[in-house]
């Protein structure tokens, strides 16, 4: 009876004493974890300290195209890789793996401007990037392509017109001509608003184009005033970059969307005219 009760008491104590310690050790599991939680807040902040948004964007759509089958992302070949640029904080090409067997819509065009860009040192101020509706070559005006409240070209942008004319023609491509600027209101009897601005940058662009060969039934001109911006106009350094004149060259179905571009036979009223 002694040894028996002898044992149940030792028994008892090792349960005890185990339970005890594995009570007083889960701090070390609630340590762990809140380490773990640490070094995945640290490496989430240095992953967005060094994000590219521009590449993240195209990195999404490449992978949205690859499992869907379709997309609007462009891929240009010759391990050049995709073109993203026109936020500001890119304003460098970016270079992203081309997926096998995938050809570009416009990738002539694209990496054209591409090296015409970096030739003639216009990075921070000639901007391609790629959309939808095709590929957006944007003109900074501020002071660059144009003066303040003006729409008379400067000779920069003419220059520039001039040398990107053999690509444009090349193309094959309808061309659309939009004007932007920023939300500072304008009140000159010339431009009585931002619409007449806008409107007059992008005819005066298409007018030199003309000049320069492009042929004047693939150009057309829109003015959207401050009512299509890049980026939000918070800052004067947003400001400048919606300050801008876009030369679209549109994609095939982009083009279906313009005005008929040859004209119509007139419909038989069965009225002879004289």
């Amino acid at each position: 009876m002694a040894m028996t009760k002898a044992r149940r008491q030792h028994s008892g104590s090792e349960g005890g004493g185990g339970h005890e310690t594995a009570g007083m050790m889960r701090w070390l599991v609630t340590y762990a974890d809140m380490i773990t939680l640490l070094l995945a807040l640290f490496i989430m902040l240095y992953a967005i300290s060094t994000l590219d948004v521009q590449r993240f964007k195209a990195l999404v759509e490449e992978f949205q195209a690859l499992f869907t089958g379709g997309g609007s992302v462009s891929v240009v070949s010759g391990g050049k890789g995709i073109l993203r640029l026109g936020a500001p904080e890119s304003q460098k090409p970016l270079v992203v793996p081309i997926l096998p067997g995938k050809k570009p819509e416009m990738h002539d065009e694209e990496e054209n401007l591409e090296r015409f860009v970096e030739r003639e040192k216009l990075e921070g101020k000639v901007l391609i990037h790629r959309e939808e509706r095709g590929l957006v070559i944007s003109m900074l005006t501020d002071g660059i392509f144009f003066e303040r409240g003006s729409a008379e070209l400067s000779e920069e942008a003419k220059r520039v017109l001039r040398k990107i004319t053999p690509i444009l023609k090349a193309s094959g491509r309808f061309i659309r001509v939009e004007g932007h600027t920023c939300n500072l209101p304008i009140h000159t009897h010339r431009y009585p608003s931002n619409w007449e601005l806008s409107m007059a940058r992008s005819t005066n662009v298409v007018r030199y184009l003309i000049s320069c060969g492009v042929p004047a039934n693939r150009l057309s001109a829109i003015g959207y005033g401050e009512f299509r911006p890049m980026f939000p106009n918070i800052s004067e350094e947003n400001r400048r970059l919606n300050r801008r004149v876009d030369i679209v060259l549109l994609s095939e179905t982009a083009k279906k969307a313009e005005p008929v571009t040859e004209p119509l036979s007139p419909p038989d009223l069965g009225v002879k005219l004289r």
